[in-house]
């Protein structure tokens, strides 16, 4: 019984061996001989005029007929199948067209596939729409958080540097952009001036370009005190004839100031005033205000927030 087995075993394997021959040797004859085959190339565009670039309307693929020996068609079956035109070697149109004749296509197929033997292309001619670039300069936001450590504030506004860049592409693109955002960026417990530079938010088509791909984003940042000073209140617009008697006639004053200038602050930098003819004369008070505050002073709050008055005739 295992006799027999051996020799079916032995059989098949025999017929295994003759069948991988038989495979090998119509497979070196079929790919030793001329082939043709059709590929399909993908066209990519380089060295474009100065301030262009390739309509989408562009030709995208060019089909390819290639005789050659099946070995070097089966090489370039596996190869790359982008097939690069070089736009400064056709010839400008005036409606902004680049025309390539059929012997130049065929001069790129054959850079592309020196192996081949012979390359046929249905294709005449080859016409490639250009757009003019046009530029346009867009505002640039920042897009983020910024928070300071308690007792800092910010002097004035952040500063973008620059405010404006310029973007370059197709003007049906450019025209519907009036500005750019900065990536995400948290800035956080601040507590000295800050200089950063923050990139640009990616363009969304690779048509266009700009002008920098970041920018610069600045602040001044002070620590802050409280300070404490009483104040005269000054009355105005009092008609001649009058004379008034008012509670309190003096006030204090709380305001926050830079750490660093607390002994440059004193009440002649501050002017309290009531005035005469924006009073309530039914219940005889006045509203008091600071009519004269520096800049670069926060949080100015009034120990009273009315005056009281008697009037008296002179």
């Amino acid at each position: 019984m295992s006799l027999l087995k051996f020799k079916r075993n032995q059989k098949l394997r025999s017929f295994l061996m003759f069948l991988l021959l038989a495979t090998s040797i119509w497979f070196l004859t079929k790919f030793s001989k001329p082939l043709v085959a059709e590929f399909t190339l993908n066209l990519e565009y380089a060295n474009f005029p100065q301030q262009t670039l390739v309509s989408t309307d562009a030709p995208k693929v060019l089909l390819v007929t290639v005789k050659a020996n099946g070995f070097k068609l089966l090489t370039e079956f596996f190869s790359d199948k982008s097939l690069v035109i070089d736009l400064s070697a056709g010839r400008m149109m005036q409606n902004n067209k680049i025309r390539f004749s059929q012997d130049q296509l065929l001069a790129f197929c054959y850079q592309k596939m020196p192996a081949a033997g012979v390359i046929s292309i249905d294709t005449k001619e080859l016409v490639v729409p250009i757009d003019r670039m046009a530029a346009k300069e867009i505002k640039v936001i920042f897009q983020g958080e910024v928070s300071l450590s308690q007792g800092f504030k910010m002097i004035g506004s952040p500063i973008i540097e620059p405010s404006e860049i310029t973007v370059y592409g197709p003007s049906q693109i450019i025209d519907t952009m009036s500005s750019i955002r900065t990536t995400y960026t948290r800035l956080e417990g601040l507590r000295t001036n800050v200089s950063k530079s923050i990139a640009l938010e990616s363009l969304f088509s690779n048509e266009l370009s700009r002008s920098q791909d970041s920018i610069n984003w600045s602040a001044q940042i002070l620590e802050y005190t409280q300070k404490q000073i009483e104040l005269p209140v000054e009355l105005i617009n009092v008609p001649r004839g009058k004379r008034l008697q008012i509670f309190p006639e003096m006030m204090i004053l709380s305001v926050e100031i830079p750490v660093n200038e607390y002994a440059l602050y004193d009440k002649s930098n501050f002017r309290l005033i009531c005035d005469y003819t924006e009073r309530i004369s039914e219940d005889s008070f006045m509203i008091p205000r600071l009519s004269q505050l520096p800049q670069g002073v926060y949080k100015p709050e009034l120990s009273h927030k009315k005056v009281d008055y008697v009037e008296f005739a002179q």
